[in-house]
């Protein structure tokens, strides 16, 4: 039950039969890159439903995003995929235990997600892209959250607890460390596995986007967040992006401050949860309904 609680207030949103599942839905928008400007479409409602769609990630070549689906009649989660030309849309997993965060493991051959398992603990897994019904458990992630790749070894995890940590662990080897506390939840990992990117929420009324070097264990302050969003996204080049109040905006390394990129706020409204996908061809969004999940 103490693993379920925590659960709730990491923003997993997982509901009792009493509660009520916020209403979110996945959004595609085409991205370009010219002189210097990132530009792009207008975003398409993907998952255009009632219920919990959310936490989208990319398949390596970006014609597929999977992610979390909830009814709304039930607090069962499980892993869908939507392939993007033909917008059809199929389970990946179908488990009686709720699976969250799914993203490619770094040799392309599987995804890994975050179960509840039958006795509310939260573990970290791999399931093969070949064969959804075999999951491999990973020993020492209990209580993870999120987490993000370093390397196939190399594991960033954010840890449910009050406050929550930041903790790295060896998969193979289980050592484990303590690298920070009161972090937000998006975890980003730069494309070389150098730096990792996390949200800094130890100052309530300034939270500051930081980057943590896997080499040094050196935790340099980058930028802080624009009204205490907490999710963001990195490109490939460095640049950060960050939503707030339907508005897409950028920073770039050295710059001041954010600079307003798009205004979305006319098309889908709200939205927090950003991931752009590895061909740097297309942003997926996650807008929402009422108040910010």
């Amino acid at each position: 039950m103490k693993n379920i609680l925590l659960f709730l207030v990491s923003a997993f949103l997982l509901s009792t039969a009493s509660a009520q599942l916020p209403d979110t839905d996945i959004f595609i928008s085409e991205m370009r890159y010219e002189n210097g400007i990132y530009s792009f479409t207008k975003p398409v409602n993907m998952t255009q439903r009632k219920g919990y769609d959310n936490q989208p990630s990319f398949s390596a070549d970006g014609s597929v995003f999977y992610f979390v689906s909830i009814n709304k009649d039930t607090t069962q989660s499980d892993i869908y995929q939507c392939d993007l030309k033909t917008k059809i849309i199929k389970s990946f997993t179908k488990t009686p235990t709720s699976e969250y965060s799914p993203k490619l493991t770094p040799n392309r051959k599987g995804l890994s997600v975050v179960r509840v398992d039958a006795d509310s603990g939260q573990r970290f897994y791999v399931i093969p892209l070949s064969n959804a019904r075999v999951a491999h458990h990973f020993d020492h992630t209990d209580s993870i959250g999120y987490y993000s790749w370093r390397n196939d070894t190399i594991l960033a995890m954010f840890i449910l607890g009050t406050p929550p940590t930041l903790q790295v662990v060896n998969l193979r080897s289980g050592e484990r460390k303590v690298v920070a506390t009161s972090i937000g939840r998006y975890l980003k990992t730069s494309p070389d596995g150098q730096i990792l990117y996390f949200v800094d929420k130890s100052d309530s009324t300034r939270w500051m986007i930081r980057s943590y070097n896997f080499s040094t264990d050196a935790i340099q302050a980058i930028v802080p967040t624009i009204d205490r969003s907490e999710d963001f996204e990195r490109l490939q080049d460095g640049t950060l992006l960050t939503g707030n109040k339907g508005k897409l905006y950028t920073y770039q390394e050295g710059a001041s401050s954010w600079t307003l990129n798009t205004d979305f706020s006319q098309s889908l409204n709200d939205f927090y949860r950003i991931v752009v996908d590895p061909t740097g061809t297309r942003i997926a969004l996650v807008a929402f309904t009422g108040e910010k999940p």
